[in-house]
């Protein structure tokens, strides 16, 4: 992945291809990181959900990242690092909810049911039903909140 990494001195941003489907991008200029489906923009950090980048780079601090990562003075470049590092493990390892912030991992899985496979489909309705019976109270709420409930099929 560290290969993976472009930079593009004129525009100042960064990509990285996680997989076939997910990618990340970083820009500088304008301080911000979007996260991509199939080169569809799915996450853009800092947004509603996410407004700062200093709120963000401990929400990703708390969910995994046991790399030793750190670029003083860089923030961004920092989370877009630990960032990228979290989603290509998070696919390595089946897309388990638990191995990303949950206000990103849901939306990005939604997407990912989209593109056609069924596994995807399979994988984003057990992780609702994982999530929803063992997680705490502020993720069971995110999961009725944005509706996810209303999206597990029949057969589970």
């Amino acid at each position: 992945m560290q290969k993976q990494l472009k930079e593009n001195n004129n525009l100042k941003k960064s990509y990285c291809k996680v997989n076939e489907y997910i990618s990340i991008q970083k820009s500088e200029n304008e301080l911000k990181i979007i996260i991509y489906i199939k080169n569809e923009p799915i996450i853009t950090i800092p947004s509603l959900k996410f407004p700062f980048l200093e709120y963000t780079l401990q929400e990703i601090n708390d969910n995994l990242v046991h790399h030793k990562l750190n670029f003083k003075n860089n923030k961004i470049e920092t989370i877009f690092r630990k960032l990228a590092l979290i989603l290509e493990n998070w696919s390595n390892s089946n897309y388990d909810t638990h191995l990303l912030n949950y206000k990103i991992a849901f939306p990005l899985l939604k997407n990912l049911r989209e593109v056609g496979e069924t596994r995807f489909q399979i994988i984003f309705q057990q992780e609702i039903l994982k999530r929803y019976s063992t997680s705490p109270i502020e993720v069971k709420n995110f999961l009725e909140q944005e509706g996810y409930l209303n999206l597990i099929g029949d057969f589970f």
